[in-house]
């Protein structure tokens, strides 16, 4: 970040504070990106809460992932320094970021699957020959529950998914919705989380903790340039993949309703504030 306050000596000396003014047309400009990773489910400790960090991206290291991708990022850590009246009321306290020297995309899509390991035309053909490849795929998940045959199957077209259409102009989406109904305690909950692990993207979230804004989007306020932005919900961080939501009954009929563009037309309208676009959610 440019100086604000004139660092010479004469300025500390006098303690006459003069304040620097930035040239625009002498300065370089670099790209800059702020990224809000969370810390992954199955590394939180028992008993805590997902943390969160700042990642400051500079450079080429810009526009490296999409909200929902798993990262791994190596920077260095440091405090975010404060000027002015902020630095006097702080103290010795000071917010921390990382800034980022590397980013690993540790999800794979379908684009960056490595060609060598792909099937050729004869082993497909033979995979195909076997009679009861659909059975043992279906089977294949959560083995540790016995039964449910139909189900698994459905999860199974689920996870695979169709090919999206445009006839003569329309889209007709190729993602398959699913909804599991049932008594308490015959494995519905032990499907859906089987799920959200085994797809490339998934999130997973509950009817009871849901709002309509949760789900899709929410309007907050950008802490660097203090102007109103999006935050994608889970259906957004869920583009491409599968969104689990347990207990689909609980919610409200107002935040149910949010979702109806979702499973049909695979967009969110957004007209709030000034803001009028409309977000990708082309999930499950």
């Amino acid at each position: 970040m440019p100086l604000v306050m004139c660092p010479s000596q004469d300025c500390v000396t006098n303690k006459s504070g003069g304040r620097l003014s930035l040239q625009t047309r002498g300065s370089k400009f670099i790209k800059f990106q702020e990224i809000k990773i969370q810390e992954h489910t199955d590394q939180v400790p028992i008993g805590n809460i997902p943390r969160s960090m700042t990642i400051w991206c500079r450079g080429t290291n810009t526009r490296l992932c999409q909200p929902g991708d798993h990262v791994a990022v190596t920077g260095i850590f440091l405090p975010l320094l404060r000027t002015g009246f902020r630095q006097m009321t702080q103290g010795l306290l000071s917010d921390t970021f990382l800034e980022a020297h590397r980013i690993i995309l540790l999800n794979k899509s379908e684009d960056e699957e490595i060609e060598d390991k792909e099937m050729n035309e004869v082993e497909l053909a033979d995979l195909f020959a076997e009679k009861d490849l659909y059975d043992r795929l279906a089977m294949s998940i959560a083995p540790e529950i016995y039964g449910h045959e139909d189900i698994k199957k459905a999860l199974l077209l689920l996870l695979v998914g169709g090919i999206d259409k445009s006839p003569q102009g329309m889209k007709v989406r190729g993602n398959i919705n699913v909804c599991l109904m049932g008594d308490p305690g015959v494995a519905k909950s032990q499907l859906l989380s089987y799920v959200n692990r085994l797809a490339q993207r998934s999130q997973y979230t509950t009817g009871r903790g849901s709002s309509g804004v949760g789900l899709t989007s929410a309007l907050i306020k950008d802490p660097i340039t203090n102007e109103l932005v999006l935050e994608g919900g889970a259906l957004v961080l869920a583009d491409q993949g599968v969104c689990c939501i347990d207990e689909f009954d609980k919610m409200t009929e107002h935040d149910r309703t949010a979702i109806y563009e979702v499973m049909e037309q695979q967009t969110i309208s957004i007209a709030k504030a000034g803001i009028l676009t409309s977000l990708n959610s082309r999930t499950s």
